[in-house]
């Protein structure tokens, strides 16, 4: 693939990706579980994904290769892990762009109502319009990256004013009034409401990882930075600073704008008339009519310009899952220029099959809020692992203390998995399992040799965090931890998997083997460096 995307256009590439729809929802779903602590929810995650984008901006400084999320752990693991965290990559950005599409919709159905029932539901129509907006995305992906990252440049200019200017307008108005933040509802004085619990939830559950997300947007771009030293540490930690300013601006505004009123059945109830939307009750509630064309130019334009990045991601994971051979060797072919033409195809006709069993924007989100959790975690045991095995290998970008960051890293990783509760874990375990189910029809009907060895570990993981969190406190779990010691049952448990995963890492020479023979992409990128 050409090198053709500057440092500014990655940036722009992944706060695209970060301001899709989540800042139109997550203000509202985070205050619901937190309270006033949804502000310290937002500043603690955006903490957390820096010490993880971190982490991957070193991996992909070092192997500045397309797809890297779906392809990095067939480097230290083999091709089992391989298979299993690429479907999982390709699994959560195949369903990010219809669930994009899905809020472009809800949004619509303000002026349009038949495109969407009550609760986001899409009618016939609303299947129709997001049948053409796909269709949309799809084409403009394959048709030219370049072209892509200019209009996506546009796009993202407008996600960053047209939030900026909602929550100022909204702050502007409140500022210096008695309710500044209102922290009283039905005679309970509290900024806690439902504790330090509240606040970890309302980072899982409440939108906010879902919103953080699009950062490892450069990382799956990495195979095409001009200058990948200087454009991915850019880009992936500049965008998730960015995005944080303004996260925190809407979540500000929104609590500032609740009255007595909506928080008469308290912040799990809030209670807001007059809009498809919170920031649009709220704008109604405040008689700023004259905004309301403003944040629905935002509320259309946001999740498309993330859709479009969504779709450039997918499409880049299942192109990656195919040069290890996970799949079809045609998922390879690419467009007169340089897109993976058939990946993006597929992508579509699976994506449409997302918006039936999962109707609405909230559901979808729930389900993917896991899955993202659960990529990141590769990360910190791949820096870990090749820390190990090729200290000496180039790297133009890296971490002081790097196996120690990893290893926190990865704790992290494991916490916001955790914070999304069983009930969500449980629905994730099957995804696997139909993964592992696949790969086995694979290896019966190629006779292919897996490094099934070098999977234990694995296995170990996700059995492992499915029972803490049945027996945890989060989503429906059974409470057997204590809040705490949950906490400290996370951490013993992310050591041994870290050290399990070194013990099952592949050879030194078969690392290096997999670098130099498999990846010559790689070598291209230390020359332009």
């Amino acid at each position: 693939m050409r090198r053709s995307i500057n440092n500014s256009g990655l940036l722009f590439a992944s706060i695209s990706a970060i301001i899709g729809s989540g800042w139109l929802f997550a203000c509202y779903y985070a205050a619901s579980l937190a309270g006033p602590l949804s502000l310290l929810a937002w500043l603690v995650s955006g903490g957390i994904v820096i010490c993880i984008a971190f982490v991957f901006a070193e991996l992909c400084v070092m192997l500045p290769i397309t797809g890297s999320s779906a392809r990095i752990a067939q480097f230290t693991h083999g091709s089992v892990v391989g298979f299993i965290f690429a479907w999982i990559v390709w699994l959560s950005y195949m369903a990010l762009a219809p669930t994009e599409t899905q809020a472009v919709i809800q949004y619509l159905a303000f002026y349009f109502p038949s495109v969407a029932y009550l609760g986001g539901k899409l009618t016939h129509m609303g299947l129709a319009v997001a049948a053409v907006l796909m269709v949309l995305i799809s084409v403009i992906n394959i048709y030219s990256l370049r072209w892509l990252m200019r209009c996506n440049s546009f796009l993202t200019v407008l996600k960053i004013i047209i939030p900026v200017v909602v929550a100022a307008v909204i702050i502007g108005v409140h500022f210096g009034s008695h309710n500044v933040i209102n922290f009283f509802a039905a005679g309970k004085s509290s900024i806690m409401p439902y504790g330090w619990q509240g606040m970890f939830a309302a980072i899982a559950s409440g939108g906010i990882v879902f919103a953080f997300n699009g950062f490892k947007q450069a990382a799956e771009m990495a195979g095409e930075a001009k200058n990948p030293r200087v454009a991915l540490p850019f880009a992936i930690i500049g965008s998730v600073v960015v995005c944080l300013i303004i996260f925190m601006l809407l979540q500000t505004a929104f609590l500032a704008a609740l009255r007595p009123e909506n928080l008469i059945s308290g912040w799990r109830n809030i209670i807001l008339k007059g809009g498809n939307s919170p920031l649009t009750a709220i704008i109604h509630q405040d008689k700023l009519s004259w905004l309301v064309p403003v944040l629905y130019i935002g509320a259309i334009f946001a999740p498309l310009a993330a859709a479009l990045m969504y779709c450039n991601s997918a499409s880049r994971s299942l192109y990656g899952m195919s040069k290890h051979g996970y799949v079809p060797h045609i998922f390879q072919r690419l467009s007169h220029d340089g897109n993976p033409i058939v990946a993006i195809g597929v992508n579509f006709l699976v994506g449409m099959c997302i918006f039936l069993p999962l109707p609405g924007w909230d559901k979808m989100v729930t389900f993917l809020s896991s899955l993202m959790a659960i990529t990141y975690g590769i990360g910190p045991i791949a820096l870990l692992v090749l820390r190990y095995q090729l200290p000496d290998y180039p790297r133009l970008f890296k971490l002081p203390c790097g196996k120690l960051w990893a290893l926190v890293a990865f704790y992290f990783c494991n916490l916001f998995v955790y914070w999304s509760g069983w009930d969500i874990i449980f629905k994730f375990e099957i995804a696997v399992l139909l993964g592992f189910l696949l790969l086995v029809a694979k290896t019966l009907r190629t006779r292919q040799s897996l490094s099934w060895r070098r999977s234990i570990w694995l296995w170990v993981y996700f059995i492992g965090l499915g029972g803490i969190s049945y027996l945890g406190n989060f989503g429906g779990g059974s409470g057997f931890f204590s809040f705490g010691m949950d906490f400290l049952v996370i951490a013993v448990f992310s050591a041994l998997i870290a050290g399990l995963a070194l013990i099952c890492k592949l050879p030194k020479e078969r690392v290096r083997a997999h670098i130099d023979e498999l990846h010559p992409e790689v070598h291209v990128a230390e020359m332009e460096l």
